[in-house]
């Protein structure tokens, strides 16, 4: 998927127009271009902190150098660079098609011809990259387009000479779930580490899963240096193929040359097709796929759109654990993965729900490529989510929070997340490692942060703190302006599209209920707009032409920003609405809310209404799944993905705790 380019994005690197975002990832970003002569390109651009390391810029040259010679039918041809620029940048052919992650997760494994075809196209692919003297090291359904004349190998961005050391700044840099022994353990690289990872994507292809996936890190590592690959489900020539391949020892593995050897017996490398599952497409799986490569950083697996390939949209789930009906039954029935709804036929339902937090969950938040979702709960727990499958990432606790968490947001990178706390901290999480960071702790009575909100340009952290507002600069880490004028904690935070403005809203003790406007640059109040039941709002945004505010409260409120007027209230069958978002790239705002008292019970708290702007009409109700109880749910936060194809939920059992009484649940969208 392309995405519009951002107000800090540049929009030419050198001769190269730039016209969208494709990806971002451990190295830098990447943008759909186009040549002088208007033929589409994908641009790399080095990440500032890299392109200042004289040591980087000696061997990114080098590397540059040799992708230059990488040919055949089987990667994207590196057409131009500039190492020497202040900003490095590589240019590559751009090659249209899903990732092989994506067709999988879309379409399920691919029938076992189909496989083997991959197979012979991705050992050619890997054999001209080894005869340029370099080692690709990240290797993996993402970075694998599935054009329609046959797979493409991308992202050369982390290729090595043989032997040059793994890491930098004291990370291993690869994906875990499909790095070899020796690339975990940081040792000496050579082609044999490919076909290490061309076992497990061909396993991957085949069966939905990696043949070493865990809930965890360090469980992953283990089971890559110690354990033997999970293969069932595979047979005959792919299963020894695949085995061999996966051998722990890099001598007694096949060359890629043996692997086309072995392939030539399925016939002439035609077209590979795309969608081809094992199963009948209504037929569940025998077992739910676990497709998520789970490693720590970047979000944790994911640099699918690197090189030479369309973004990925967001993968939607394959499977997953569903009642037949949507009467709020226990969820022990398997439904298909359609993306239909939880039944397979009715879209109202959310297509996957997912669960752990034992504690209500609070606030949720994106990752900027939308393939991570993270979540915070009452208890003090983060979680990262792999959209693409529902798997859950990882659990960041430990050091972090001591009560509440209570607002999320992802850097712009996608490697550091945000968090703020009731115990009065700021954390920066590095999603690489899982560890936390102090970024500011605060003294005051009443100071809980309690929302938090990143600038377009990625530069700025807007934290709202007790009642007022601080900006930060995350490249110095220095409060540069602080808003005041709230009487009570701050509930929501928002900045305008073009980064100029801040809306903000709190429990304020005022007779009417009030959102603030902020110059983000002097710190100047604009105006105040205001309600008009004496309630206050839960949530705030700007629509995303930056003409209209949003707020939600006992309505979605709207003003124009110009004139500061009210043009309109959005109601529906919710009392209060607890939050409230416009949808990405369509005229649809969604809102959602419930009963916050245990033991009451009003029923509205188990939908999410969506509305027509131009209408101001109810057109969808979406309907969350939870199991019968004495207590009543409430939904507690909405996020959208942003391509806007996907709907997240916070549902909670008001009162109960437990991991039935909590869930995130997700809705496709068409």
């Amino acid at each position: 998927m392309v995405e519009p380019l951002r107000p800090g994005d540049p929009r030419r690197i050198g001769p190269y127009r730039l016209e969208g975002r494709l990806g971002a990832g451990g190295m830098g970003q990447v943008f759909l271009g186009a040549s002088p002569s208007g033929r589409k390109v994908a641009v790399k651009l080095i990440l500032p902190e890299l392109a200042n390391a004289p040591q980087f810029r000696a061997r990114f040259k080098r590397e540059v150098d040799a992708a230059r010679q990488v040919g055949g039918f089987h990667t994207a041809q590196v057409v131009d660079a500039d190492p020497d620029a202040a900003s490095p940048w590589l240019v590559t052919a751009f090659i249209p098609g899903p990732t092989l992650q994506r067709t999988v997760a879309e379409n399920g494994p691919l029938a076992p011809d189909a496989v083997l075809r991959l197979g012979a196209g991705l050992a050619e692919g890997l054999a001209a990259i080894h005869r340029c003297g370099l080692v690709h090291r990240d290797l993996k359904p993402g970075n694998v387009i599935m054009a329609d004349d046959g797979p493409r190998i991308i992202d050369f961005g982390v290729a090595h000479a043989p032997g040059d050391a793994m890491t930098r700044t004291g990370s291993v840099i690869g994906t875990y779930a499909y790095m070899s022994p020796e690339q975990i353990r940081a040792e000496t690289v050579s082609p044999a580490s490919d076909v290490f990872a061309l076992g497990s994507v061909l396993a991957f292809a085949a069966t939905g899963r990696a043949p070493f996936d865990a809930t965890s890190v360090p469980a992953i590592v283990h089971r890559v240096t110690g354990e033997p690959p999970r293969l069932d489900g595979l047979s005959g020539e792919l299963y020894e193929l695949v085995a061999a391949c996966l051998a722990k020892e890099p001598a007694d593995r096949p060359s890629t040359e043996d692997v086309l050897e072995r392939l030539s017996v399925t016939g002439p490398g035609t077209a590979l097709p795309v969608a081809l599952p094992v199963a009948p497409p209504d037929a569940p799986p025998a077992s739910p796929p676990s497709t998520a490569p789970v490693v720590p950083g970047k979000p944790l697996a994911r640099r699918s759109v690197l090189f030479g390939g369309a973004a990925a949209a967001v993968a939607i789930p394959a499977y997953f654990l569903w009642p037949k009906s949507g009467d709020g039954g226990s969820g022990d029935s398997k439904s298909g993965g359609d993306g239909s709804g939880g039944d397979g036929k009715d879209p109202a339902l959310p297509v996957a729900r997912l669960s752990g937090h034992t504690s209500q969950v609070e606030c949720l938040a994106f990752s900027p490529d939308g393939r991570t979702l993270a979540s915070g709960d009452f208890n003090g727990t983060v979680r990262l989510w792999d959209v693409g499958t529902g798997n859950a990432i990882t659990t960041f606790k430990g050091q972090g929070h001591t009560g509440w968490v209570m607002s999320l947001v992802f850097g712009r990178d996608g490697q550091t997340l945000y968090s703020g706390g009731f115990d009065k901290t700021l954390k920066g999480w590095d999603v690489r490692s899982g560890l936390p960071r102090d970024v500011a702790s605060y003294d005051g009575q009443f100071d809980s942060v309690g929302c938090l909100a990143l600038s377009p340009d990625g530069t700025t952290l807007a934290v709202g703190v007790g009642s007022r507002v601080e900006l930060t600069d995350l490249s110095t880490g220095r409060r540069t302006v602080t808003f005041t004028g709230h009487t009570g904690s701050m509930h929501d935070i928002a900045f305008s599209p073009d980064g100029r403005s801040v809306a903000s809203v709190a429990a304020d003790t005022k007779a009417n209920s009030v959102v603030q406007l902020w110059d983000a640059g002097t710190g100047r109040g604009i105006k105040s707009l205001t309600g008009t039941d004496g309630k206050t709002f839960s949530s705030v945004t700007f629509s995303p032409d930056g003409r209209t505010v949003m707020a939600s409260g006992t309505g979605v409120h709207l003003w124009d920003v110009g004139t500061g007027d009210r043009v309109a209230t959005l109601t529906d069958a919710h009392p209060y609405l607890e939050t409230a978002a416009y949808r990405p790239g369509k005229a649809v705002i969604a809102g959602a809310g419930g009963v916050r008292e245990p033991n009451i019970k009003d029923g509205t708290g188990k939908t999410v209404s969506l509305w027509d702007v131009a209408t101001r009409q109810v057109t969808t109700t979406l309907k969350a799944v939870m199991p019968e109880s004495r207590h009543d749910t409430s939904i507690s936060k909405l996020a959208f993905s942003p391509d806007g194809k996907l709907l997240a939920a916070g549902v909670n059992q008001v009162g109960a705790s437990d991991e039935k009484a909590t869930s995130i649940q997700l809705w496709k969208l068409p």
